[in-house]
C-alpha cells in the first residue's frame, strides 16, 4: 500500500487494500510486536489518507453531517475509558477514524467509470482467497480450524470465525451484480470467469453455516426481485449460484439448512421451550448485558457509555454500554437517515442501497459491525457513491 501510494497515488493504494484485505485478515493471530498484522494496517490507513480528512467540503454538506452523527455514535464513551484502558482507546479512536475514512475514501478517490470497473474488479480479487480455501477444504477433508455450529463442521479456512468468509462472499456477489449491470462484459472468458466467481461464492457461504449470510442472501433475494432494474440479469446471477449449490451437494443442502435452524425451528414448534436457546444461544449473552446495563452502570454512564467495548453479539447493546443512551439514539437517528437516504438514490440503483442497508441491519442483530472498519469501508463507500454519483453507475444502454 506505501509503495503504490509513493509510486501511483492514493487511488492505487486503496486498490491494493481492496484486493488484499482478505489475505491480510487471514493473518488475524500473528503478531508484529505487541500488535497483530491486522491492527498494523489499521494504524496505517489514517496516515496513508490523510490528506481525505480535509477534502469533506468537496462533498455535500449534509453527507459531512451524516457521518459524523454515526462517528458520534460511536465516540460519545470513548473519552471515560482514557484512563482505565489507554489502549483500548487508542484502538478504538484508530477504529472510529478508519470508519470516518469509509465515508471518504470512495466518494472522493472514485470519479470516473474507469475507477469504479477496477474497484470493482479489486473486490472480486478479494473474494478469490476464501472462496479458494473454502472449496479447498470442503474437497479435500482438511479443517484448518476446528469451527462448528449445532453440530455442521464451519469452513472458515485460516479465519478466527465465519463472519470474514461470508463477507467477502457477499462483497464479491455484490461486486459481481454491479458491475455486470453497468458494465458490458463482451469476453466470453470473462463471462465465464464472472459465472464461476458467483457460483463459487455461493459455496464459500454455503459451507460457513451462517444464519446471518442465509438471512442476508434471502433478502438480497427479494430486494432484487422486487426493485432491480434488470430483472432477468439479477435473477439469472442468483440462479446460477442457486444451481451450483443444488448440483454439487444435492439433497445435503437442504438437510443442512434444516439443521443449522434446527433450534429456531423447535422453538416455533413448542419443542424448544427458552427462546435464549436460538441463535446460538446469543439471548443468554444479551441478558447477560441487559441486566448488567440496567443494574451494575450507573446513572451517567447509562446515559453516556463507558467507553468499553464488548463482545456483545449485538451492535444496540454494545453502543448502548459503551456510548450510553445518547449513542445508541444516535445511531438509531443515522440508520433511519441511511433508509431514508435509499430512497433519495437514483430508482435504477436503489436495491443496492436497500441491499448495502438490509446487510448491514442484520449484522447489527447478531454481530458487531462498529468494530470492523473495512467493513464501514465498504459498506458505507459504496453507499455514498451511490447517493453522491450515480451517474457512474448509470449504463444508457441498457436502461
Amino acid at each position: 500500500m506505501i509503495v503504490a501510494k509513493l509510486r501511483k497515488g492514493l487511488f492505487a493504494s486503496f486498490l491494493v487494500l481492496v484486493a488484499t484485505k482478505s489475505i491480510v485478515d487471514a493473518f488475524w493471530d500473528y503478531k508484529l510486536g505487541v500488535l497483530s498484522l491486522m491492527s498494523v494496517q489499521g494504524i496505517l490507513l489514517p496516515f496513508l489518507f490523510y490528506p481525505l480528512f480535509s477534502k469533506f467540503n468537496y462533498l455535500p454538506k449534509y453527507w459531512a453531517r451524516y457521518a459524523k452523527t454515526y462517528i458520534f455514535a460511536l465516540s460519545v464513551g470513548l473519552i471515560w475509558v482514557i484512563a482505565v484502558e489507554p489502549l483500548a482507546f487508542v484502538e478504538t479512536l484508530f477504529l472510529n477514524a478508519n470508519i470516518f475514512l469509509g465515508f471518504l475514501l470512495m466518494p472522493l478517490l472514485i470519479n470516473s467509470k474507469k475507477r469504479l470497473k477496477k474497484m470493482l474488479i479489486a473486490m472480486m480479487v478479494c473474494g478469490i482467497f476464501p472462496i479458494l480455501v473454502s472449496i479447498y477444504q470442503l474437497q479435500t477433508g482438511i479443517v484448518f480450524r476446528e469451527r462448528e455450529t449445532v453440530g455442521l463442521i464451519r469452513y472458515v479456512g485460516f479465519y478466527h470465525d465465519a463472519f470474514p468468509v461470508r463477507f467477502y462472499g457477499l462483497t464479491t456477489l455484490l461486486s459481481i451484480l454491479i458491475y455486470q449491470s453497468v458494465f458490458k462484459v463482451r469476453k466470453i472468458y470473462f463471462k465465464l470467469f464472472l459465472i464461476a466467481l458467483a457460483g463459487s461464492a455461493f459455496i464459500s457461504i454455503y459451507v460457513v453455516f451462517s444464519k446471518a449470510a442465509v438471512g442476508i442472501l434471502g433478502l438480497w433475494i427479494v430486494l432484487l426481485l422486487l426493485f432491480s432494474n434488470s430483472r432477468i440479469k439479477q435473477g439469472f446471477s442468483i440462479l446460477i449460484g442457486i444451481l451450483v449449490i443444488i448440483l454439487v451437494f444435492g439433497d445435503v443442502v437442504s438437510d443442512n439448512i434444516e439443521q443449522l435452524f434446527s433450534k429456531e425451528v423447535g422453538y416455533q414448534k413448542g419443542e424448544v421451550k427458552d427462546a435464549r436457546y436460538t441463535l446460538a444461544g446469543r439471548g443468554y449473552l444479551w441478558q447477560k448485558y441487559w441486566r448488567f446495563f440496567a443494574n451494575e452502570q450507573s446513572s451517567f454512564f447509562q446515559w453516556l457509555g463507558d467507553g468499553v467495548s464488548r463482545p456483545t453479539h449485538n451492535e444496540f447493546i454494545r453502543v448502548l454500554l459503551m456510548n450510553g443512551i445518547i449513542g445508541l439514539l444516535a445511531l438509531c437517528v443515522f440508520l433511519i437517515k441511511s433508509l431514508i437516504k435509499t430512497f433519495k438514490i437514483h430508482k435504477t440503483l436503489r436495491v443496492y442501497a436497500l441491499m448495502l442497508f438490509g446487510m448491514y441491519f442484520i449484522d447489527s442483530i447478531g454481530l458487531v459491525p462498529g468494530s470492523y472498519y473495512y467493513y464501514n469501508i465498504l459498506v458505507w463507500g459504496i453507499f455514498g457513491l451511490l447517493l453522491l454519483r450515480p451517474q457512474l453507475f448509470i449504463n444508457h444502454n441498457t436502461i
